[in-house]
């Protein structure tokens, strides 16, 4: 009997609980962030639909600061209420958490609030050309050794080397390019002497002996790979940060064509290019920006980091923009809305032109690179390109006189349209570039 109450006591409670959930009050208070960013002089309502009654009874404040020194006047938020509601406002940077409570001591909702200050950029929308090192020597594919008598063999592999394997050094020693692994190969071949290869496997390191196989077609021992030291391509500037002299391009994380992994800058430079053509984008088929590398041009830097939103580094000289020639100010994510946009990009030479899109689609809190969802209106881009196209990543988005983040990705089956990242992620990982040297500073004053 006892049992029996229980459980409908339970089941009660859990009917109460799924009703409540389902009111406009409850959900109203459950569909409130958990945080929220906001720029110094901004204000955001709190929106609430709750009944009168309990909305006399409720109490927004922003939680003390834990230093005993510290005031409210210290706060960088402060909440005020009017008859519609209330507002948050961001009055200087820093953190803080703003509660709801019921009755003035039951919690309801915590909201940490970053409040920041407003941010200005140089923006790009310059075509570059990005020359990349890796750390490491990538396995990309395996090569046989093919015998006079025509057998295959494969050193490499049989002793558990796989693509996507970095080969960091060769009997010791630290290995840059590919000349170089085949030089040490064919020497230790020509000595019949294993080689002692030295690898980074996902994360972890391992040591590999092997015997290398003499190939009569190139007169070489080898040992049955195929290798890559580096990538080249055609990209887009984003923006730059004319204080430090920092830069931020592409959007997304470059990969090796064949391993489809991220690649671990050894060293790395971007230079201006020039487009000469473009291979328009069709349905399932992508298009592409097709240019040379010009090393006279106005963007000279060095690449330092390589990330999942893009690549970072430094400017070796200013780079202007005749678009836009003041910085413009950021917006984030939550001030990102469906609508009118611009993005700004190259299609011939190195002129900079601006073409309209839409906004369709905004996910603040998505921030792995597919932050909006794209559409391209303008019908002279459209007619030269189809679309977004291979190249134009980094192109930066701008709307109502600020820019919002850069073009990431296309849709394959859909070439009109694609993705943007926030620029919310390009400035965090911007900010962690070390300082920029001095020769910039004097470059810059």
């Amino acid at each position: 009997m006892r049992s029996s109450f229980h459980q409908g006591l339970g089941i009660l409670l859990a009917a109460t609980v799924i009703v409540l959930s389902l009111s406009t009050p409850v959900r109203s208070i459950l569909c409130l962030p958990d945080s929220q960013k906001m720029v110094v002089g901004e204000k955001t309502s709190l929106s609430l639909t709750l009944p009168k009654k309990l909305a006399e009874r409720m109490e927004v404040s922003v939680l003390s600061s834990p230093s005993v020194f510290s005031s409210p006047a210290d706060q960088p938020v402060v909440v005020n209420r009017d008859d519609s509601g209330y507002d948050i406002r961001a009055l200087k940077p820093g953190r803080a958490d703003v509660q709801l409570k019921l009755l003035g001591y039951i919690p309801l909702k915590s909201i940490a609030v970053e409040s920041v200050p407003p941010r200005r950029v140089v923006v790009g929308g310059h075509s570059i050309g990005v020359l990349l090192k890796s750390r490491g020597i990538m396995v990309v594919g395996y090569a046989p050794v093919i015998s006079a008598n025509g057998e295959k063999s494969y050193p490499a592999k049989q002793q558990g080397i796989e693509i996507g394997d970095l080969i960091l050094k060769v009997n010791g020693r630290t290995v840059y390019t590919e000349n170089e692994l085949a030089g040490i190969i064919d020497g230790a071949g020509r000595k019949r002497t294993p080689v002692e290869v030295t690898l980074k496997k996902e994360r972890e390191i391992r040591t590999m002996k092997m015997l290398p196989t003499f190939c009569p077609e190139t007169q070489r021992y080898r040992i049955g790979l195929y290798v890559r030291d580096g990538v080249a391509g055609v990209g887009t500037l984003s923006f730059w940060e004319p204080q430090t002299g920092r830069y931020a391009a592409l959007g997304h994380i470059i990969v090796d064509a064949d391993t489809k992994k991220g690649i671990d800058v050894r060293r790395g430079r971007i230079v201006s290019a020039l487009i000469q053509t473009i291979r328009p984008a069709r349905p399932g088929r992508p298009g592409e920006k097709i240019g040379i590398f010009d090393p006279e041009g106005v963007v000279t830097g060095t690449i330092t980091r390589n990330t999942f939103s893009g690549i970072y580094g430094k400017f070796e000289q200013k780079v202007d923009n005749l678009l836009y020639p003041y910085p413009l100010e950021v917006a984030y994510a939550h001030q990102v809305q469906k609508g009118k946009a611009q993005i700004l990009t190259v299609i011939n030479g190195s002129q900079i032109e601006s073409f309209d899109i839409e906004v369709d689609k905004v996910y603040p809190h998505r921030q792995n690179g597919k932050g909006m969802i794209i559409h391209v209106t303008d019908p002279r881009l459209l007619s030269v390109t189809g679309g977004i196209i291979q190249g134009m990543s980094g192109s930066p988005i701008i709307q109502n006189g600020k820019i919002i983040g850069v073009v990431t990705h296309v849709f394959l089956n859909d070439p009109e349209r694609g993705y943007g990242i926030f620029m919310d992620s390009m400035l965090r990982e911007m900010d962690e570039v070390e300082n920029y040297p001095s020769k910039y500073r004097q470059i810059a004053s």
